[in-house]
């Protein structure tokens, strides 16, 4: 599914049998994200079709289902690999660890990260202005 947003595209991508991961591209930059990364294939596989690079992978947490295609990305496209502080190394090849109140850019866009502890203790959500 696909759904525009002002200068962001969104595109939900479902992944292994009951999971997403978010491609997501700022406009005027070209910036693109990927939020979670269960299949590395699949995400590469619809970055090639769409044709954007990779910039950033924002994990929400660290289960295998949301991090498992981290370093495959991070090593074809170069992205910077973003997670949650208080998930320690359990998130592969995180290059920043980020807390609630933390806020960073994608390309033009503000993006807030807001500290969502239950699912797993360290767990945080993307809110992008």
């Amino acid at each position: 599914m696909k759904r525009e947003f002002g200068s962001l595209t969104v595109i939900q991508l479902p992944v292994l049998q009951d999971n997403y991961a978010f491609l997501l591209r700022e406009h005027r930059s070209g910036i693109c994200a990927v939020v979670d990364t269960p299949d590395a294939v699949a995400i590469t596989a619809s970055l090639k079709e769409l044709r954007w690079g990779l910039d950033l992978i924002l994990n929400t947490h660290w289960h295998h289902d949301h991090t498992g295609g981290n370093l495959a990305l991070k090593e074809r496209y170069g992205a910077r690999i973003l997670g949650p502080e208080n998930e320690g190394d359990r998130i592969p090849g995180r290059d920043q660890a980020l807390v609630g109140g933390d806020r960073f850019q994608l390309g033009e866009l503000g993006v807030n990260v807001m500290a969502t502890p239950g699912h797993t203790q360290g767990h945080i959500c993307f809110i992008i202005e």
